[in-house]
């Protein structure tokens, strides 16, 4: 399965540069944690046949490599249209380089975790990735995955904890970015720490908690790639306009940080990242 995860890449590699794909940093993320992801992925009880949800799927880097490893039936669920349409072109383009599982569908759904378009009892597995960090009710995403899923059916949440990221060391230009960041989700009713919260949504939804566990990535630098700051610069320039309308940062110090994240050196640096993954079980 490394080459049809080799494939995935490569195909994912060249939206990076398409003027017509928003919020581009998206696949910056996807191709950087792309290690992670695989490994909670290889932990999930999916069997060929089953009916399987990815909430929240954006261009649907987590969509695809389940299917490029089963044969099931795959939703992906977002409530951005425009990024359901890019992630039916990007599966085109799998189909057609044989990167999809032979017998595995793929639908898209445009739908709100909070009230998704499905009957209930309709999914084996429900897996979510870095969206409950960004709900403003989770306990109404939580008890939607338990009234799709089939008893006995399985959900997997993944997300970040920002008490699980470390860098030294710090680059202060990033961090700023990050800090207005992270305070604008804050506002907007995310939650940063949203990882160590999983396992206790999901038993208060009536979940049984059948593992959780941590998959961190560390990487060393001697010479940064401009990668990590062009994808905080594409972040910045989306949020522009909630960054200031809130007060976080006015319109002279947006400009001073996007000039620095462009013009700024960067030192070697180590970096450690993890995600908590949390499998529960629907009763049967």
């Amino acid at each position: 399965m490394d080459q049809a995860f080799q494939v995935i890449d490569d195909v994912m590699k060249t939206y990076v540069s398409r003027e017509d794909v928003p919020n581009r940093w998206l696949i910056h993320q996807t191709l950087a944690t792309a290690a992670i992801r695989r490994a909670v992925l290889r932990a999930l009880p999916i069997r060929a046949g089953m009916r399987v949800l990815d909430i929240g799927c954006g261009f649907g880097a987590l969509t695809f490599d389940i299917a490029a490893l089963y044969a099931v039936q795959l939703t992906g669920i977002d409530r951005s249209s425009t990024a359901l349409a890019v992630a039916k072109r990007v599966e085109h383009d799998l189909r057609n380089a044989g990167a999809i599982a032979a017998g595995c569908a793929i639908e898209w759904k445009t739908g709100d975790a909070e009230a998704l378009p499905l009957p209930d009892n309709d999914a084996d597995v429900a897996v979510s990735r870095f969206l409950f960090q960004h709900l403003t009710n989770p306990n109404a995403a939580v008890r939607e995955i338990f009234r799709v899923l089939k008893p006995g059916g399985f959900t997997c949440l993944i997300d970040a904890d920002d008490a699980l990221s470390l860098e030294y060391p710090v680059d202060p230009v990033a961090a700023e970015v990050k800090d207005a960041l992270s305070r604008l989700q804050q506002t907007n009713g995310g939650d940063r720490h949203m990882g160590r919260k999983l396992a206790s949504l999901l038993a208060g939804a009536g979940l049984s908690v059948v593992q959780t566990f941590v998959v961190p990535q560390a990487h060393y630098a001697e010479t940064p790639s401009r990668l990590a700051r062009l994808t905080l610069l594409e972040q910045l320039r989306e949020r522009r306009a909630g960054l200031i309308e809130t007060g976080i940062i006015s319109q002279a110090s947006y400009e001073a940080l996007a000039r620095r994240l462009q013009q700024e050196p960067e030192q070697p640096q180590f970096s450690m990242h993890a995600e908590v993954a949390v499998i529960a079980k629907k009763p049967a």
